[in-house]
């Protein structure tokens, strides 16, 4: 059997639609809309990187994903200080079911973090932190998915 490559990524020829389902928050502690986003995140990504197609009904590949970790915690304590930096941690535990073979299904906890200045506002710094993390998330995720290594 070949499989369609682009970007070094492998897709079976008869997967042609995909459909990542609405990301709960079993942190609670995320942003407001940051699943969703991520969500969203993860669509255009496998849309603009593979010839698959955004289907909800009957999807050759279907992304459950939920998130699973969103916490600061502080780490690097100096002498008389609490901490110098903080550490945001984020996971998401995926499960792809490939419904044209099942032999791809994978589920897999992916992690990243960035570590922050302790004695910066976390609100003005979020929107950096998360672009870093979400790009490293969505990297992992749509690898771990397409490429064949």
């Amino acid at each position: 059997m070949s499989c369609y490559s682009f970007k070094g990524t492998s897709i079976d020829p008869e997967v042609s639609f995909f459909n990542v389902a609405q990301i709960p928050d079993l942190t609670g502690g995320a942003p407001a809309g940051y699943p969703n986003d991520f969500q969203e995140a993860l669509s255009n990504k496998i849309r603009r990187e593979t010839r698959l197609l955004l289907r909800s009904q009957e999807p050759h590949l279907l992304f459950d994903i939920q998130l699973t970790q969103f916490n600061i915690l502080p780490q690097a304590p100096q002498a008389g200080t609490f901490s110098a930096l903080n550490r945001l941690t984020i996971a998401f535990k995926v499960k792809m079911t490939n419904f044209k073979n099942e032999k791809q299904n994978f589920e897999q906890t992916f992690t990243r973090f960035e570590d922050f200045d302790a004695n910066s506002d976390f609100t003005s710094e979020q929107t950096l932190l998360l672009n870093s993390i979400n790009k490293l998330l969505l990297e992992d995720i749509f690898n771990k998915a397409f490429t064949n290594w």
